[in-house]
């Protein structure tokens, strides 16, 4: 049915009409709203390595490790969702959220004890059983969802008003990454290229409002390029570049690197911000700051940098 739901702005249109018993617990008010923020993952005290939040849901669904992340809570939180009959879970995405699925809610799957972080002492956790209903499968990844003002304080709430439905993507948006800081940046090029690709407001509004010193860092032998941007675009549009050229940028070095291997920059580069200035900056004041940092990280002599 999603093809006669491309136009639906409302998020209880857009879930209604495909299961009738979830029909009837939203008519109820049974139904519970969780929004999952981008973080660290941890499962049972465990931490996981993957990216980002949504990166875990695709990439573990077979092996329900995604699920169990759905699943665990403290106690108290745990009392509050069994309550509901059903819970819709959503994943941040920027200041926005993307949805993720429905799930039928069982009741108490079992309590646990994890190590706090000084590892001396435990705390207490409740695994919730759900089930994912499987008739919203089509919809995961693909809607994007205005949490919506002073309710965007509360992770987790009855579904008893409504929300916005912003977009319909054509296929899943892999990638979510919250802009925190220009400070924090740090982006593979799949990041990178998904972030330009899909024209992400709060990414591009960010990297457009600021021109600066960029770094290209070499995960594979620690070698480093220094760029800089000082367009009107600022840098994002010099970013733009990297993404529309498989990462090179049309830079010589990395241009003849890549020759040899095209997957090159998905393996091993990842992108960072150095150093920030005003869109009005001279072209001289920037290529100054830029060959600064070629002097201090000596990106001429064991990096990148040709000149």
């Amino acid at each position: 049915m999603i093809g006669e739901k491309l136009n639906t702005t409302s998020l209880i249109e857009l879930l209604s009409g495909e299961d009738v018993r979830f029909d009837q617990a939203l008519a109820e008010g049974k139904v519970q709203l969780m929004r999952l923020k981008n973080m660290a993952i941890t499962i049972e005290g465990k931490m996981h390595r993957d990216k980002n939040l949504f990166d875990l849901f695709l990439d573990h669904q077979d092996d329900g490790l995604f699920e169990d992340y759905v699943r665990e809570h403290t106690p108290e939180n745990a009392k509050l969702l069994m309550q509901a009959a059903y819970v819709v879970v959503f994943v941040v995405d920027g200041k926005y959220s993307r949805f993720v699925g429905v799930y039928k809610i069982l009741g108490l799957d079992k309590k646990i004890a994890v190590p706090t972080d000084d590892k001396k002492s435990f705390r207490n956790r409740v695994f919730v059983k759900v089930v994912e209903l499987k008739v919203f499968k089509e919809y995961s990844g693909r809607v994007l969802v205005d949490w919506g003002g002073v309710a965007a304080l509360r992770w987790m709430q009855w579904f008893r008003g409504d929300k916005k439905v912003l977009r319909i993507d054509e296929g899943i948006i892999r990638m979510m990454i919250p802009f925190t800081s220009y400070n924090d940046v740090l982006l593979s090029f799949k990041e990178l290229k998904n972030l330009i690709e899909t024209d992400n407001v709060e990414w591009r509004d960010k990297l457009k409002a600021v021109n600066g010193i960029y770094g290209i860092a070499d995960q594979s032998n620690g070698k480093l390029y220094v760029g800089s941007a000082y367009g009107d675009e600022g840098i994002w549009g010099r970013w733009k570049v990297y993404a529309e050229t498989n990462g090179h940028g049309n830079n010589d070095m990395l241009v003849e690197l890549l020759s040899k291997n095209k997957d090159y920059a998905w393996d091993h580069f990842q992108w960072f911000i150095l150093e920030t200035f005003p869109l009005d900056v001279t072209d001289d004041y920037a290529v100054h700051r830029e060959n600064l940092y070629k002097e201090k990280l000596c990106t001429r002599l064991f990096g990148y940098n040709m000149n």
